[in-house]
């Protein structure tokens, strides 16, 4: 761990010696050389670094000039890269005279032994906001406008979000989320990441009231006598598996095609688990499964013994899961016990540990 701080101590000394070369490079015009726009957009291609990163290096190599006590802290080492930028961009839009009021108050703050990062640029914040409280509007509008959010397709199917929120929409979308990204007990072993895009799963379901998807599976496939995966719209394969479990609670529609594959027929739309069932279930169970906070009312209607082979879809056999836990019990149901309670309800346990052998559905009848 010395190492480490060493190390970075080291790095710190490498970004100030950048930061003095910074502004003679753009001064040179340098980056028009190699076809670059700005001095930023040449430092993020001539190192690999991202567009973010070059920007706050650049950001703080053109304060410096301006936050004296921060520059000479930096070069020394006394004060480390995360603190000096963090500076720079708190006072980046303020003038000389405010900048040279702003910086000691600054420059102390990360000095102080229990201060944070994120400590030095709240402060920063408020000192922008008690020296131009009138252009707090027009700062927030400009961030509005700089929010996107985009929804691209892997090589593989999956899709990846790459944006940029508003601190409103993201303080919006944290308190949505965070509630269910908690962990469920020490075996989750699932990392925030994971969790938070399951809790992304978990509100996009609504207890089983998803968006429209449509899913072409084969009858063989979801009766268990084909392993023939099934098809979303865009061609993506879903493992059977994973199209039986979403069927559960899903609308199936019969589909025939003649020869050709042109469509003949459709079947009767029908759902599993009925509109009175669910509320029946709702009123019998306050949460998903034993371990989960996730509430019942956002948990989907799962079927305790699978519904292929013989699982019925009477109220005894239901009780409230959520997407994640749905989707591993699905993949794990050699894993999960299952308790009675005694007054018509059941709790579900889940031992992620392969180790561990709990009673199957069959024993506990």
């Amino acid at each position: 761990m010395a190492e480490i701080v060493a190390l970075a101590r080291a790095i710190d000394l490498a970004e100030a010696a950048i930061a003095a070369r910074l502004p003679i490079a753009e001064a040179g015009k340098g980056h028009h050389l190699f076809g670059r726009r700005s001095i930023g957009a040449w430092l993020a291609a001539a190192t690999g670094s991202r567009t973010a990163r070059a920007g706050e290096r650049v950001t703080l190599a053109r304060q410096l000039p301006r936050l004296p006590h921060t520059a000479r802290l930096f070069a020394s080492g006394r004060l480390s890269y995360g603190y000096a930028a963090t500076i720079a961009s708190a006072t980046r839009h303020l003038d000389d005279a405010e900048t040279e009021l702003a910086e000691p108050i600054l420059v102390q703050l990360a000095q102080a032994s229990a201060s944070t990062v994120e400590d030095v640029a709240r402060a920063g914040h408020t000192i922008i906001e008690t020296i131009d409280p009138d252009g707090r509007l027009a700062r927030a509008a400009a961030k509005t406008e700089r929010q996107h959010l985009t929804i691209s397709d892997t090589a593989d199917g999956m899709g990846r979000l790459r944006g940029l929120l508003d601190p409103e929409l993201k303080m919006q979308l944290k308190t949505w989320l965070e509630p269910l990204a908690v962990k469920t007990d020490s075996t989750d072993l699932r990392s925030r990441p994971r969790r938070m895009a399951d809790a992304l799963a978990i509100r996009l379901s609504q207890g089983g009231r998803r968006t429209v998807m449509h899913v072409s599976v084969t009858e063989q496939t979801l009766t268990g006598q084909s392993e023939e995966p099934a098809f979303l719209e865009d061609g993506t394969a879903v493992p059977a598996e994973d199209a039986r479990r979403m069927a559960y609670t899903a609308e199936l529609r019969r589909v025939l095609r003649d020869a050709d594959g042109i469509m003949r027929d459709f079947g009767r739309a029908r759902r599993l688990a009925s509109a009175d069932q669910r509320e029946a279930i709702l009123a019998m169970y306050r949460t998903c499964r034993e371990g989960c906070d996730v509430p019942a009312y956002l948990a989907e209607i799962d079927h305790i013994e699978p519904w292929y082979p013989t699982g019925r879809t009477d109220l005894d056999n239901l009780a409230p899961l959520c997407a994640a836990d749905n989707k591993w019990k699905s993949r794990h149901p050699d894993r999960v016990e299952v308790i009675d309670q005694g007054d018509g309800t059941v709790s579900m346990r889940f031992h992620r540990y392969s180790k561990l052998r709990p009673r199957r559905w069959t024993d506990r009848q």
